[in-house]
């Protein structure tokens, strides 16, 4: 044993100033911890206190170690912790540690039940006490109760002082207002000159692959956003919103579109809001081999969901549905009839600048109109009025197209 404690003190170190301590060059072979920790305790003139629980061997080869970094990494080599008050050092084992730990715990929470309990109440304005009593549940201490006051959107607390006052705490930094987004929005049946009138150009979107952004070129408008859902191929572009009212207004007028609705939406920050304008049409259903017949309904509905997303520099996101369904077709079953439903729907998420309005469209239909010009009073003789007279047919191909504003609403 003397012998491998010569080893261990083996020690080639330099002389260095008072201000730091000298490297170390340290070579053992398995030496108990305790000879070495007090080895390099000695070599700086440490205090070093080593409790009984410490035991093992060690073997190192360290040359030119800092001092401080040598001690560490023996405490460390032999699973240990080291800990200082004042100029002593105190090495224990790690299960002491752990055991020291779980003991001022256990006091600590002894104490929390020990003292004495209040009752507080926490009134909400913007959060909904339902909602955060499921969070709030996990700051109580041991003898805490938590209970919802919905009718008056409060929080009924009884606890100590000290959980308390971290309760109100957190309610204070969750109980914040959700900024809202008022939505104002044109759906209309437009030809292509009308569009042109209005200002606006179209950009593809294409967003299929994921992780790409679509490449949108609309007035140096950046409407695309990551992960853009798209059911087909439309068009998203933006104009100048400031006088679309009255633009559309007039259009209507001349009868070069149709505004088929108008909705206006005020819809919470990433909550959805939706409308919908339409019918349901009724449609017997046979119930098989009793022959016996049954009424339902299906919709024929325009309709909007639209969820807000409030991003920084006064921009939003949307993600749109849109639908219009319409009445198609009477097919001929051996049952009876069945109704086809005629479905245009949108589909897409995109971003846009609080107070622009975004244009989807991509959706188109045949109008056909019966013109008729001829010659006053003699168009109208029967049968010879028809050589004073030309009838003929105007097919115009029109857009469904969906203008949409949004604008957040300040928060008060």
């Amino acid at each position: 044993m003397r012998q491998k404690v010569m080893a261990m003190l083996c020690l080639i170190s330099t002389l260095a100033s008072a201000k730091a301590p000298a490297p170390v060059t340290l070579m053992v072979d398995d030496v108990p911890v305790a000879q070495v920790l007090q080895a390099l305790a000695e070599q700086e003139k440490r205090n070093l206190v080593i409790a009984p629980e410490v035991s093992g061997t060690l073997s190192l080869h360290l040359v030119e170690v800092p001092w401080k970094q040598a001690l560490q990494t023996v405490v460390a080599s032999a699973g240990l912790s080291l800990r200082s008050e004042g100029n002593i050092l105190f090495v224990h084992s790690a299960a002491w540690l752990q055991q020291q730990r779980d003991a001022r715990e256990a006091a600590q929470e002894k104490q929390k039940q020990s003292l004495p309990l209040e009752d507080r109440s926490i009134a909400l304005r913007y959060a909904d006490a339902g909602e955060l009593a499921k969070a709030g549940t996990k700051l109580l201490g041991p003898k805490g109760t938590l209970t919802v006051d919905t009718r008056l959107n409060r929080l009924l607390i009884r606890d100590h002082k000290a959980a308390l006052n971290a309760m109100e705490k957190w309610v204070a930094q969750m109980d914040l207002p959700v900024e809202q987004v008022e939505l104002a929005a044109h759906i209309v049946t437009i030809n292509e000159k009308s569009l042109r009138e209005l200002g606006v150009k179209w950009g593809q979107a294409d967003a299929t692959k994921p992780g790409q952004r679509g490449q949108v070129t609309a007035l140096s408008a950046d409407l695309s956003v990551e992960e853009a859902t798209v059911r087909a191929g439309f068009n998203i572009g933006s104009i100048n919103g400031r006088l679309l009212d009255l633009e559309l207004s007039a259009l209507e007028q001349k009868q070069q579109l149709e505004i088929i609705a108008s909705p206006r939406l005020l819809a919470s920050h990433r909550q959805p809001a939706s409308i919908k304008q339409g019918s349901e049409i009724p449609y017997q259903v046979s119930s098989g081999e009793s022959g016996a017949t049954s009424v339902e309904f299906k919709e024929a509905v325009l309709g909007m969901e639209v969820t807000p997303t409030v991003l920084p520099d006064k921009r939003v996101r949307l993600k749109l549905r849109i639908s219009q369904n319409v009445p198609g077709q009477v097919l001929q079953q051996a049952d009876g009839e069945v109704l086809a439903i005629d479905k245009q729907e949108i589909e897409t998420q995109v971003e846009i600048n609080s107070g622009d309005t975004l244009a989807l469209g991509g959706i188109f239909s045949q109008k056909n109109k019966a013109a008729t010009d001829s010659v006053p009073l003699l168009g109208s003789i029967p049968w010879l009025g028809r050589l004073f007279r030309h009838d003929g047919k105007d097919n115009e191909r029109r857009e469904l197209v969906v203008f949409i504003t949004p604008r957040l609403v300040p928060v008060r």
